[in-house]
């Protein structure tokens, strides 16, 4: 490993280069996100080597989106490749309160929270952040934490490449900034279609993708000094209820939907026994992300329709998998709803008990559904209610709405329940899902056990990143069964992610910074770790894959 020029002068940049990115506010669906790809053109273009090389750094449009994705090339010897990636949009910044203002200014916001937290009656968590930003060892900002802290590293880690002299880099090293990540990664799905391109005209062969997202730790660090071997996956599940409504009076004339989407959030919510499991480490249980009713106005009739979806991460369970479950859990808390209905019926001495406990709710997937809405109204009238419903920026409103409209296409009538998928699906990964991998994750450890033992900074290596990330679509290659479900099972076409013919697969792990609360107010970033050792890690572990 070539040694940096002045280690002071490497921490001093990549913290420079951190503070300029988070003063650029880029929330998603912002105007700064539309302008961020070109302000961070400017800054690589001015860089000696860019100027030499101008063709190297460029911004292509993300598909469908009003950003794009900054790419930043430094070539070497070989075809050998790193790929840096890191997404700079952010979330909003309305929980800062009076600090909004400087919210995105690191420097000044670091004095204006210390002062906000000196009051009697601070949360333990308030606590702790009054604690780091006095020490000087953290520094706060939206979206320095999440994740422009860790663009800034893959940005002093090519600097300090591009100063080598050509006969001293072996490979080739690239950088990819990206927007959306907060939102539908189109700038990451993006980049699956623009890198095969890349490749082929630059000739590069792509061993390792990193990227620098980060990990949140509220302890000492050694939970956030990591190295992540693969990422977990989402699915978003949806269920559209379908009650029979009735005037509140007469409760047992009807079937309610309220109770059938209560007996599935009660199976579904935080259910360790539907967590997903891998190489020893669980995923957090599934959560119920939405549930709201279908009336648009006040009156006494009961809901005619109910609406839930639940975030399910998955680790080794596959899409084909965790549908089918979903849909099992579906039909028994739809069998339990109606039973328990009857018996209240029976109990309080309604005539329609014994009607009631004949009742069948139907379970149907989405595709179901919208084979039925076809056969009944056409692939015109289905394809105009799609064409009719944007798809943002809530993804989940537009799934709504569609599987709505197709239940009336379709003349479906209650009980019933239709299982989606509601938005984009995130596919999980790890490196070692095959036996080159396997051996790639022995010669990661073996190149973070060593750094450890020369910077006297423990990092571990984990198999999964916990939060969903750009690393499910880079370099990720779907197996046909699960791409087929997906794309059956999402009612809007925008959210499915299509892997275009001939993408690039390649194993990506995560190194970032940690800090604590990412997404809150009291976002902020450790600096000893995220501007001083990163760059030596992600240096060491690039040069060593490229050589």
């Amino acid at each position: 490993m070539t040694s940096s020029p002045s280690d002071s002068a490497q921490t001093a940049r990549t913290r420079e280069f951190a503070i300029t990115l988070t003063r650029w506010p880029s929330v998603t669906g912002s105007e700064g996100e539309t302008t961020f790809p070109d302000r961070l053109r400017e800054l690589l273009a001015a860089w000696p080597y860019f100027q030499a090389h101008p063709q190297q750094v460029w911004v292509t449009p993300a598909r469908g989106y009003a950003s794009g994705n900054v790419y930043a090339l430094v070539r070497g010897r070989g075809p050998q490749t790193v790929v840096l990636s890191g997404h700079f949009d952010t979330v909003h910044t309305d929980a800062y309160g009076d600090e909004q203002p400087w919210a995105t200014d690191p420097e000044a916001l670091t004095g204006r929270l210390i002062a906000s937290l000196q009051r009697p009656g601070l949360t333990a968590s308030e606590e702790l952040a009054l604690q780091d930003l006095s020490s000087g060892e953290f520094l706060p900002g939206r979206g320095l934490l999440d994740m422009k802290g860790g663009i800034a590293v893959g940005m002093a880690v090519l600097e300090r490449y591009a100063a080598l002299p050509e006969s001293e880099r072996p490979g080739n090293l690239l950088l990819i900034a990206t927007p959306d990540e907060e939102g539908m990664s189109r700038g990451a799905r993006s980049a699956v279609s623009d890198l095969p391109e890349i490749a082929a005209w630059y000739q590069l062969e792509v061993r390792l993708g990193i990227n620098l997202d980060a990990t949140s730790d509220v302890g000492d660090g050694s939970e956030g000094r990591a190295l992540y071997l693969g990422t977990v996956g989402k699915l978003l599940l949806s269920a559209l209820i379908v009650g029979r409504p009735t005037h509140a009076a007469y409760p047992f004339d009807g079937s309610s939907a309220a109770l059938m989407a209560a007996e599935l959030v009660r199976a579904v919510e935080g259910n360790p026994d539907l967590a997903d499991a891998a190489y020893g480490q669980n995923a957090a249980p599934p959560v119920c992300l939405e549930l709201r009713d279908s009336r648009t106005q006040y009156d006494v009739t009961t809901p005619a329709q109910m609406w839930c979806a639940f975030n399910v991460l998955t680790q080794r369970a596959t899409p084909p998998q965790v549908f089918q479950r979903f849909l099992e859990l579906a039909q028994t808390a739809a069998r339990r709803a109606l039973a328990t209905q009857a018996q209240q019926a029976a109990a309080w001495g309604s005539v329609a008990a014994a009607s009631l406990a004949e009742q069948q709710a139907r379970v149907l997937s989405f595709a179901e559904l919208r084979a039925q809405a076809v056969a009944h109204a056409g692939e015109e009238a289905v394809q105009a209610v799609i064409s009719a419903t944007p798809a943002d920026p809530d993804p989940l409103q537009a799934s709504r709405r569609i599987t709505q409209a197709l239940v009336g296409l379709a003349r479906l009538e209650g009980p019933a329940i239709i299982v989606g998928l509601g938005a984009v699906h995130y596919p999980h990964t790890h490196v070692a899902h095959s036996s080159a991998g396997t051996q790639l994750a022995e010669r990661l450890s073996q190149q973070v056990e060593r750094f450890s033992q020369l910077s006297s900074q423990s990092v571990r290596v984990r198999h999964y990143f916990a939060g969903i990330s750009d690393m499910s679509f880079l370099g990720h290659v779907p197996n046909t069964a699960d791409a087929e479900l997906v794309g059956q099972q999402t009612p809007h076409p925008a959210h499915v992610h299509t892997t275009p013919q001939g993408a690039l697969h390649f194993p990506t792990i995560n190194v970032g910074p940690w800090g604590r609360d990412y997404h809150q107010k009291l976002e902020r970033l450790h600096q000893g770790y995220g501007f001083e050792v990163l760059p030596e890690l992600i240096w060491t572990l690039a040069l060593s894959e490229m050589g």
